[in-house]
This record gives C-alpha cells, structure tokens and sequence, in this order.
C-alpha cells in the first residue's frame, strides 16, 4: 500500500502506477461509505496488494543483479522510515479523539493499538472474530490496519524467501515459477479453509490465505520487470495495453458485483481480481493508452497521497458516525468525511511522510528542533514569531490526551462486548428452543381431558398405544384448564404468597433479577441487552408456559 519507486532510490517513478493507487483507494472509501453500487469496493486492498508485490520484488531484484547480494537491513530500514511515522501520528490523534468523542471504547482500543503497532492486527482480528463484513454497533476506528499487517508480514517473509531463491540464481522463469507457484498455493489454502455460509475472517485475515495478490505481482515482477515495461513499444505496448483495458473491466465488475459474504469471492473472486490487477499494472508502467489515462494529473495527486488517504478515511468515517448519529450516513456527510480524510492525508504527506522520505527521520527531526528554537528567539523581536510553536504545543496537548484515555479507560464492558455478549445468549436460546422441539416432535403423546375438564400429559402417562415413552414431561400444552385446575393454581399461588418473608419480592419479579444477574455476570448491560432478551423470551416463551400450570406457581407434580 506503501510500495512503489520513492525519491531518492535512484529509481523512476511511474505515473501510470500512481494513478492506479488513486483508484484502488476511492473503491475502498466507496466501499467504507457503504455506497451501494460498488459493494466490492474492498478489493481496492487487492490491487494494492498486487501492486506492493511487483514493486518490491522489482526493487529486490534489480539490487540482486546489480550488486549480486540482498541488503534485506537497509530494505527493512526504508520500509520502516515509508510506513512508521505516519503510522504513529495516526495511532496518537486517533486514540486522543476517542478519548473525547467514545469514551466507552477505550477499552476495546487498548488491544488494537498493541496489534497496530506490532503490525498484527489482521491475526488479532481474526482470532477475535472481528468481521470486516458484518459490523454491529460503533466501528471500530483501526480495523482498516489489518491490511498494513499483512503487507508488513510479507516484507518481512518474502525478502527472505527471494534471498535464498537468487542465491541458487535460477533463470527468469523458473524464479518467476516459484512466486506463481506461491500465489496458487495461497489460493488453495483458501479454498480449503472458507466454509460457505460461515464467518470469512480466518481465510480473508489470513496472511497466508490472503497472499494471492501479493505474490502475483511478485511473479509479475520476475516475468516482466519494470524497467523492461517502461521500455517497451510497438506491438508488445498495444498487447499491453489490451490487456490493461481488459483487467480494468474485470476489476470494474467484480466491484460492482461482489459483496463479503458471496462464496464465489474465496477464492475465485480474489484471485480474478488479483490477475486483473496484474494486467493493469504491466499496462500502466508501460507508455502506452492507459498509461496516459492513469497519469492525469489529479489521479497522480491522490495516488501520491493513498498511503495517507487509507490510514485516515476510516478513523474519519468512524468518529463521524459515532458524533453525528444517525445523520452520518447522508450524501453530505459522505462528502464531508472524505475532504477530510483527504485533507489530514496532504498534511501527513507535506509535513511527515515526504520530508523523512526526503532526508531521514533524524534529520528532519532536527530539522523541526532548530526551525522551533529559531521562533522562540525571533519572538522576542515579534510576538508573531510565536506562531509555529502553537504545532507542537497541540501535539504535546494531543499526546496527553490519548495517554490519559488510554491509562484511565471508562468502566464497564464496551458497547461492542456488550453486544457480542448479546449475541451469544440470543444464539444459547436459540439452541434451546431448536433442542426442545426436537424432542418435542420425537415424542407423540396425546392428552386425555380429566373430570375437571383440563387436559393432562402427566410425567410418564404419555404413551403411543401401550408403549410407555418415559417418565419427563412431555410439554405438551395444556388445552384449557377446567374450574378445579384454576382453583389448584390459586392456592397454590395463594400458599407460595403467604409463605414470602416481608420485602421478598414475588416469584416473577425474582426470575427476572435472576435474568438481570446472570447478563451482569456475563458482562452486558441489562438494558443494552433487551433486544437479545426479547428474543430469548419469544422463542422460549411457548415452551415456558407449557412446562408451567395456569396458577401460575411454577411447575409442579402432574395431576
């Protein structure tokens, strides 16, 4: 997502490729703005995927054949110094404002920034059955950096992986073999792992499920490099560029056409898309029609900015929702939230990414030093000099801000844990519910109506001609209870009244301090968790009142 020729490596950078950033990251706005006619705006990830890959296996390779060794420190280095700073900005403003606009989730935000800064998120979401699909209350602000950990994980593996590969110096194609090779296997594994109908976030998470992209351009990378891209011309340009056309279109329609839950996407959707993006990219580096398209001058200026338009769209899109409510989903507040995700990611990449780019960590860190220090000795001439110093004191107001939510987090289960715990005891009742039928149906005692005029399944009188079936309940409704039934229950009822202590409450209120302390224990808030309780209340509901008498005393011997 990061990838690609930066100033100062001593490589050209490619227009084409630029502009095809700028696309793959206004699909994944789309998608997060939960516009409906690209609801496959998510394989935008992809073709940033595809793209990382060809660019750093091109920059590997190209130092391998010219200096016959990897230098994987100072590769590791450069990645480092692309990504970290940014990254780290990001991590701080975003927990300060959740700290103002949620409070609440500071807690859940705890593990995500440990994951974010460890570049491992795409695992902790994975095992946390965080979907990426299928969100349920506030999103969470730094789910989009699973992404980030994937491609992380690969600039690990991989350079040493091609280290060893070069080492043996096969020829082209064999080298290229191996990463199609790699690229297929990811797939199979995809394949293997996705159960239709279930949860993706395992194979969709997965860096290993998930390296179709990544390890195409790779193998795109050792077939075609990019310096023999950018020299081609006659017919090689116009197959190029045919092919280019073709995989734009692959790529429009399958944005247009899948969705997260569609079984078709693992892993064939991914892994066409994944070819499609291939295509594209040699096209685009070569100069030729489409090419010229994805070099216009706009599309360059975000794809230039895509790193830092994708770390922040999401955070924006979040923290809106969560401040503006149920206004946030408006053509307006689409607009509002992508200026300034665009806007935060020109400032990051005017005054972070660009400048460590340009001249190191270290240097424009002092840079920034001396530049603070040569205002506060103008200030004594000119309080106007003072100005540039309000930066750092907000940042210093910020970096306190997300300290202290992060130290002192708010009490209680989140709103999430709330709901996920929910969840749960809606899915236990529903268990219930679907295990008592089934018993229900595999028993066929009738009823027999009694003196009294009420129908009995007594507690092993139920029986299919001479065969007795047990000795539980059958559960068996009651067809009407006659007057006898309805005087039982009201002494009953009336004993069961007399016999509570002064101040006890009555027997249905205690079932329902009952209900209450067992969400407390479960961590959910008893009225956060209604809907899940009404649930659980219809579906067992029947089933209740069979098992109880008219009178209303709970259930009793049969009669």
């Amino acid at each position: 997502m990061a990838g690609g020729a930066k100033p100062g490596n001593g490589r050209s950078r490619a227009a084409g490729l630029d502009g095809l950033r700028a696309l793959a990251v206004l699909a994944v706005l789309a998608f997060h703005e939960d516009l409906s006619a690209l609801p496959g705006g998510f394989l935008g990830v992809d073709v940033f995927f595809a793209l990382s890959g060809y660019l750093i296996t091109d920059l590997l390779a190209a130092q391998f054949d010219r200096a016959g060794r990897l230098d994987l420190r100072g590769f590791w280095l450069r990645r480092a110094r692309r990504l970290l700073p940014a990254l780290a900005v990001l991590l701080v403003i975003v927990t300060a404002a959740t700290a103002i606009v949620q409070p609440t989730e500071l807690g859940s935000l705890r593990p995500a920034l440990i994951s974010a800064g460890t570049y491992t998120s795409n695992w902790w979401q994975a095992l946390h059955h965080q979907s990426y699909f299928d969100l349920y209350g506030p999103p969470p602000p730094l789910q989009h950096l699973w992404s980030l950990a994937v491609e992380e994980q690969f600039y690990l593996i991989w350079p040493l992986v091609l280290a060893v590969v070069l080492a043996r110096r096969p020829g082209r194609r064999l080298r290229a073999a191996i990463a199609w090779a790699g690229a297929a296997g990811s797939a199979v594994a995809m394949a293997f792992l996705y159960l239709p109908g279930s949860d993706p976030s395992r194979v969709y998470y997965g860096t290993d499920t998930h390296a179709t992209a990544l390890l195409t351009g790779s193998a795109l990378a050792l077939t075609w490099p990019l310096a023999r891209l950018t020299a081609a011309s006659g017919d090689l340009v116009r197959r190029l560029d045919m092919a280019g056309l073709v995989g734009l279109a692959v790529l429009a329609w399958a944005a247009g056409h899948f969705t997260g839950a569609d079984p078709a996407l693992y892993p064939a959707g991914l892994a066409a898309a994944a070819l499609a993006a291939a295509a594209v990219i040699a096209a685009a580096a070569a100069p030729g029609t489409v090419a010229g398209m994805l070099s216009w001058p706009p599309l360059r200026w975000l794809g230039v900015r895509s790193y830092g338009i994708y770390l922040w769209h999401w955070p924006v899109i979040a923290l809106y929702r969560a401040a503006a409510g149920p206004g946030a989903g408006s053509g307006a507040a689409m607009l509002i939230q992508a200026g300034a995700a665009i806007g935060l990611a020109a400032s990051s990449w005017r005054w972070i990414e660009e400048p460590v780019l340009r001249r190191g960590l270290r240097v424009t860190v002092r840079a920034g030093v001396a530049a603070l220090k040569a205002s506060a000795a103008a200030a004594r001439r000119s309080p106007a000099a003072l100005a540039p110093l309000a930066i750092p004191v907000a940042m210093l107001a910020v970096a306190c801000t997300a300290g202290y939510g992060i130290l002192h987090p708010s009490a209680g289960p989140t709103l999430q844990q709330q709901i996920s715990a929910g969840a749960r005891i809606s899915a236990a009742s529903r268990a219930s519910g679907n295990s008592r039928a089934s018993n229900a149906s595999t028993r066929t005692g009738g009823t027999r109506t009694g003196k009294a005029g009420t129908s009995k399944a007594g507690a092993g009188t139920a029986r299919t001609g001479t065969t007795r079936t047990g000795t539980a309940r059958t559960g068996t409704a009651r067809t009407g209870p006659g007057p006898g039934a309805l005087a039982r229950g009201r002494g009953r009822a009336g004993r069961l009244d007399r016999a509570r202590t002064p101040g006890q409450p009555p027997q249905g209120d205690r079932r329902e301090g009952h209900r209450d302390r067992r969400l407390g224990d479960a961590g959910v808030c008893p009225a956060a968790a209604q809907p899940a309780a009404r649930h659980l209340h219809r579906r067992g509901g029947q089933q209740a009142a069979e098992r109880r008498p008219r009178g209303g005393a709970g259930p009793g011997p049969a009669r």
